[in-house]
């Protein structure tokens, strides 16, 4: 286990070091700006998540994690000892067990959840792998929203994919039923299988694996409704790329799913953005434009809660606009 661990913050030090020669993309200054804290995100939480982000980090969410995942408490400790107290922001957390700085932690968990919310991304990434694994969840995220919505680079951008997917898996083993860290591990794959020609993606072997993931998610969570929204994109990405006939014989990938999941989405979380632009962009799969259009048109006069859904409001009237 120690000598995972040490590989593991080796891995994520060289990472840092990597994305630290790259220049991120700002977030666009044109777009509505916002400025959550770590002391107001508690009053934010629940409308900016609808409860499918875990949590708000608080001391006593962190002391359930560290009973539930004893492992991944471990690695944290060890992690936050040997790497993170180089990093500025976390000068404040004091010498000594991890458990007697909880709230201190769980502030600088909030600070990064809310760098993601305000398009701080790259500030959000790196506080949040300073932190170790639970601020993955923040900081892998970010990393992913960026790579999908702002980095033009196809290259750039599946690199930073890439990084997510070897991150999540390697601290799988320590939370294997964690459904964030699994979800992020799909997320990943499925946006790198969305660039990939039909003969690139088999060969990945990432489609089974992402059907097998978000199954399961839904299986403990059926109104998950990240996976439901992404899981509605697989079906209709796997159509697309193999035909409907493989796509059912092969990956029980159908056109029918793909309607009833994002049917379901939008019952679930009718306010968010993604899930119309994500339903648009599956529709254009299965070459069905009117419907696509129709889909987009509904998200003018939708206001953003946050960064993530200003990019994707901005994503959607783009998309739009090349349609009509």
């Amino acid at each position: 286990m120690l000598k995972n661990a040490l590989s593991l913050i080796i891995l994520i030090v060289a990472s840092s070091q990597v994305f630290a020669e790259q220049s991120w993309q700002p977030y666009p200054a044109d777009l509505q700006s916002f400025s959550y804290t770590e002391q107001d995100l508690a009053e934010h939480w629940q409308h900016l998540t609808d409860g499918f982000r875990g949590p708000l980090p608080t001391s006593q969410s962190l002391k359930a994690d560290a009973e539930r995942w004893p492992d991944m408490y471990a690695f944290t400790l060890n992690h936050l000892k040997t790497t993170a107290r180089s990093h500025p922001d976390l000068a404040s957390l004091p010498e000594g067990a991890l458990s007697n700085s909880f709230e201190v932690y769980a502030r600088e968990l909030r600070r990064a959840w809310a760098l993601l919310f305000n398009g701080q991304f790259r500030e959000a990434r790196d506080l949040g792998l300073a932190l170790g694994p639970s601020g993955y969840f923040p900081g892998l995220y970010a990393q992913a929203l960026y790579a999908t919505l702002i980095e033009t680079d196809e290259n750039t951008r599946r690199q930073l994919l890439k990084e997510v997917i070897t991150l999540t898996e390697d601290i799988m083993p320590m939370a294997p039923d964690h459904p964030m860290i699994r979800f992020g591990n799909a997320y990943g794959k499925a946006r790198i299988l969305e660039s990939l020609s039909a003969s690139e993606a088999m060969g990945t072997g990432y489609t089974s694996a992402v059907m097998d993931t978000l199954e399961a998610l839904l299986e403990e969570d059926p109104d998950n409704i990240y996976a439901v929204t992404l899981f509605g994109g697989v079906h209709s990405g796997i159509i697309e790329k193999a035909g409907s006939l493989i796509a059912r014989m092969t990956y029980g990938a159908k056109e029918s799913s793909m309607e009833e999941l994002f049917g379901k989405a939008m019952q679930l979380s009718p306010d968010y953005p993604g899930v119309y632009y994500e339903y648009a962009r599956a529709k254009l799969k299965v070459d069905e434009e009117k419907e696509a259009l129709a889909l987009l048109k509904k998200t003018r006069g939708m206001t953003a809660k946050s960064a993530e859904e200003a990019l994707l409001l901005q994503a959607a009237g783009r998309l739009r606009q090349s349609l009509e």
